[in-house]
């Protein structure tokens, strides 16, 4: 419909314009020809009556009545012309169409008196004797000096529009011919630009809708090609700039998505901006992320951050706090808020970026732990040392049996103090170099495990534990022998010392296939382990029962090695107890 009405915008006022112009000067053609016609035929009726009046036949300086009726008979049957005699007094005396003896007198026609008073007079009117509309033209004779007579020669007005009408044929033909070609011509024009303005139309409205893909074709005219063009070359750049931006936004997106700390943004009525994936599992919130528009507070329900975005907004810089979050597990999250700004440094709303401390803060603690720990445990001995060294130089030396015990403490707390740093480079051994791969192979399982036994068995007769054996037939996996025998040691020796204790006790130690894994297990029957402790067993110097351990001697270091010798097999290792019914501990290697 929009391109019928440019099409017909266009062409109707081309065709409005044309009629306007050729009817113009049709009409200025048509009256010309008609004026200069009308001119032509009085022109002949001056002549006419001027060449009558020259010969008309005069005797004794006056009309002679009977030459003139045969001349006036002579013109009218030579002539189409009617040809009229008047005296001065209106008597018609000759009349070369009618009787003139039965016409009244002619001293009242206009042309007649115009012809009396000025020499010659014209007239046009309905003529009563040859009952048609004529044209007359009168003439004095003579032109001056005393009047004779008047000639007059009338000719019939439809003889004179009949000769007009044919030439107005011919202009309509003409006109007709001209209009036609003009509103043909105008008419291919017409199409020839607006049909490819119809589609240069078309063409903008599908790349203004999105299809930026689209691209129009350069029409034949010129100043059309060249616009197009330009349209063509616009869409390309704006493709090209909106696909640098999408893939900004999906880089962005992506980035944020993949983030391990949460982003939210904000503008200055606190509406959310742009949230990922982070931020809504840090702050426990249910996916999807809220629609554009929706206020921090309707979605976030913690003061603390609230309290934290309102302290930036007030003080201008960046506010950092810590909160906790009591989600899945308690999460400890660092808070930092600070000014979001546009290029100007006009302040726009605020960027919270919130980071998960929990395993931060834990190690932090570990690390705390493990200082206080090992300046303890390696305090402990170097004090007894020191304490009965200084003893004995005070003369407890001179008493052989004081001296003797004396020296036998401080041997035991010496070989204390050499057990801690021997346990202490042996797993800083084992992580120095993680990455580094390990010399491993397919090793027979129950070897390994009977020389771990045997190399407990002492310490298990001397508690009246016994500890027994269960593997697989023909089971291997692919270890380390020596290192996996020395994680080994170290669990059933734990379970000796710890776990099983009195008469009848006894340590279950087992082997077999799980699935694509060789599962270990080392079970005492002992007190069990409390589950909060579970978690930390595995830490360096940790202990359930302090004085316990020390009492037996232990480091604090033993499941700490066998973690890492685990780790280094590409093993995992874990503990399942219960106050009261032992604790078990397995080692999964893979098969």
């Amino acid at each position: 419909m929009k391109t019928r009405t440019l099409f017909w915008q266009f062409f109707g006022t081309h065709t409005l314009i044309l009629l306007v112009a050729v009817g113009f000067v049709s009409f200025y053609s048509w009256h010309s020809s008609r004026a200069a016609f009308q001119r032509e035929w009085v022109r002949e009726l001056e002549m006419q009556a001027r060449l009558a009046a020259a010969l008309l036949p005069q005797a004794d300086g006056s009309v002679d009545a009977t030459a003139t009726a045969r001349f006036i008979e002579r013109l009218g049957q030579a002539d189409e012309h009617r040809f009229t005699l008047i005296l001065p007094d209106g008597k018609v005396l000759m009349d070369s169409g009618a009787d003139a003896k039965r016409m009244e007198p002619h001293n009242d026609r206009p042309e007649v008196i115009d012809a009396l008073k000025y020499g010659q007079g014209m007239s046009q009117r309905y003529s009563a004797s040859l009952g048609k509309q004529m044209l007359y033209l009168a003439r004095r004779v003579p032109r001056e000096g005393p009047v004779q007579a008047v000639v007059r020669v009338a000719s019939p007005v439809r003889t004179l529009t009949r000769d007009m009408d044919a030439e107005d044929q011919v202009l309509l033909v003409l006109l007709a011919v001209v209009l036609g070609a003009t509103m043909l011509l105008s008419y291919a024009a017409a199409r020839r630009i607006i049909g490819p303005v119809s589609e240069l139309q078309k063409g903008l409205t599908r790349i203004g809708g999105g299809d930026l893909s689209y691209r129009l074709e350069i029409p034949p005219v010129p100043h059309l090609a060249a616009l197009t063009r330009s349209i063509n070359q616009t869409a390309d750049r704006l493709q090209k700039h909106i696909r640098e931006l999408n893939e900004e936004r999906n880089l962005r997106a992506l980035i944020l998505a993949n983030m391990t700390r949460g982003v939210i943004a904000i503008d200055a009525r606190h509406a959310i901006l742009d949230i990922n994936d982070a931020a809504l599992r840090l702050l426990d919130l249910s996916p999807p992320a809220p629609e554009g528009g929706a206020r921090i507070g309707e979605v976030v329900r913690y003061p603390e951050l609230l309290l934290l975005i309102d302290e930036s907004e007030r003080g201008g810089g960046p506010v950092e706090k810590e909160m906790t979050v009591d989600g899945a597990g308690e999460v400890l999250l660092n808070m930092r808020a600070t000014a979001l700004n546009d290029r100007e440094g006009h302040r726009l709303g605020t960027l919270v970026v919130l980071s998960d401390v929990t395993l931060l803060r834990r190690l932090e603690t570990v690390r705390q732990d493990f200082v206080a720990n090992v300046s303890h445990e390696l305090r402990t001995p170097v004090t007894s040392i020191k304490g009965f060294a200084e003893t004995l130089l005070d003369g407890a030396v001179r008493d052989p049996a004081t001296a003797d015990r004396f020296l036998k403490i401080i041997v035991r707390q010496a070989g204390q103090l050499e057990s801690i740093i021997r346990d202490l480079l042996e797993l800083s051994r084992l992580e120095q170099n993680p990455a580094q791969p390990l010399d491993r192979q397919a090793t027979p399982v129950e070897g390994v495990l009977k020389g771990a036994i045997e190399l407990c068995q002492s310490r298990a007769e001397g508690r009246d534990v016994t500890v027994s054996l269960a593997c697989a037939e023909g089971l291997s996996a692919v270890m380390h022998a020596g290192l996996m025998e020395q994680a080994l040691v170290n669990l059933i020796d734990n379970a000796v010392k710890y776990g099983a204790g009195g008469e009848g006790a006894k340590v279950e130690v087992a082997a077999d296939r799980e699935g694509a894994c060789v599962r270990i297990t080392v079970r005492d029957h002992g007190p069990g382990i409390d589950h909060p402790h579970l978690e930390r067993l595995f830490e360096r110097f940790y202990r359930v029962d302090k004085g316990r351990s020390r009492e037996l001697g232990g480091t604090g270091l033993g499941l700490a090695i066998v973690k890492h010798i685990v780790l280094l097999h590409n093993g995992t290792v874990g503990v399942e107890s219960e106050p009261g019914k032992g604790s078990t501990f397995t080692i999964r290697l893979p098969a």
